[in-house]
């Protein structure tokens, strides 16, 4: 009889790494999972890796690593993102043996601005969550003879109903119009914008679990490349979203905002508008800038693994976000003056 592959998952309660602990179980595996927050159901651990020692459950020898725990805000000053997402890295790498099928997630944007994760410069990187994550991967070079690195973009929820563990990152924008906070769309004409579901993620590792460990370090980019939805067809695709959820819910629409380039908002309507906007707007527009990088990415991203359309994905994902949110996506817009 074959022994079972014993198997743990770090960011067991986020939204990927919830989505991994799922399809594990329905391959007929029993994954351990771990997280900061702690126990969710049988198997789970709490653990606050890179501050803690590990707990005695995880002290254990492991088949599988999946090591799924990020912190994803683009804010952080540089000494608390290597604290967020290189020492939890660090510790999980620690216990992994050299026969461990050692699995790191990773993001697409991790190749910032210069194309790769070479540098170690925080000006090389759009923010210090890029920077942050790049510095995760030559970790796992440094570290690892034999490792698997899956890169993804921006992570929808389930492709059946969009469920999504935690919300967050992307989510701002469904959030953003429905608030008001958005007063444009502010992107490149011709920039995209890749999503995935998680189930494409936990599908992906269920495979490279089922596959054994590679012979070397192996890198998998998975996405919808050069079939990724143009950044203007996904604001259309969000809106319709929220306002199919709004009709059922007796909220006003909303309405479609007006197009530009980052060049024409920061050149021309931005620096007349400043001196007229309150506090609270000048703090809304001082946090959308922080996304205009995103929705500037023209070049699609070169994927090793093509995902199925993902047009329904994201307006599944976004009713979700609407039906668990209920107070801000009923919320109606005011206009900016």
């Amino acid at each position: 009889m074959t022994a079972p592959v014993r198997i743990l998952v770090t960011g067991a309660t986020g939204a990927v790494g919830g989505a991994v602990m799922r399809a594990l179980e329905a391959a007929g595996h029993r994954p351990h999972g771990v997280s900061r927050r702690g126990p969710v159901g049988p198997r789970q651990h709490t653990w606050r890796a890179g501050r803690q020692e590990p707990p005695p459950a995880l002290r254990r020898a492991w088949d599988v690593v999946v090591h799924c725990a990020a912190d994803t805000r683009w804010n952080l000053p540089e000494e608390q993102a290597e604290q967020a997402n290189v020492a939890p890295l660090r510790a999980a790498l620690r216990l992994a043996e050299p026969r461990t099928h050692f699995i790191h997630l990773s993001s697409s944007y991790v190749t910032g601005l210069a194309g790769g994760i070479d540098s170690a410069s925080p000006t090389a990187y759009r923010n210090s969550y890029e920077w942050s994550k790049a510095a995760t991967e030559r970790l796992v070079h440094a570290e690892r003879d034999s490792a698997d690195i899956v890169r993804f973009p921006v992570v929808m929820g389930a492709r059946a109903d969009g469920l999504l563990d935690r919300y967050s990152g992307f989510f701002w924008l469904p959030s953003s119009l429905c608030s008001g906070a958005v007063p444009a769309m502010v992107a490149e004409e011709k920039a995209l914008l890749d999503i995935v579901s998680t189930d494409d993620v936990a599908a992906h590792v269920t495979r490279l679990v089922a596959g054994g460990p590679p012979t070397g370090r192996r890198l998998s980019i998975l996405g919808r490349g050069d079939g990724a939805q143009p950044v203007t067809g996904v604001f259309e695709t969000v809106r319709a979203a929220l306002n199919s959820w709004r009709a059922e819910h007796g909220v006003p629409p909303l309405d479609r905002l007006p197009s530009m380039t980052p060049e024409q908002w920061n050149r021309f309507y931005l620096p007349f508008a400043e001196e007229h906007l309150d506090r609270a707007q000048l703090l809304r527009v001082t946090a959308f800038r922080a996304y205009q990088g995103y929705l500037s990415v023209t070049e699609p991203f070169d994927v090793t693994h093509r995902v199925p359309d993902t047009v329904q994905v994201l307006h599944r994902s976004i009713r979700r976000w609407a039906e668990t949110h209920e107070n801000l996506a009923r919320r109606v817009p005011r206009a900016w003056r």
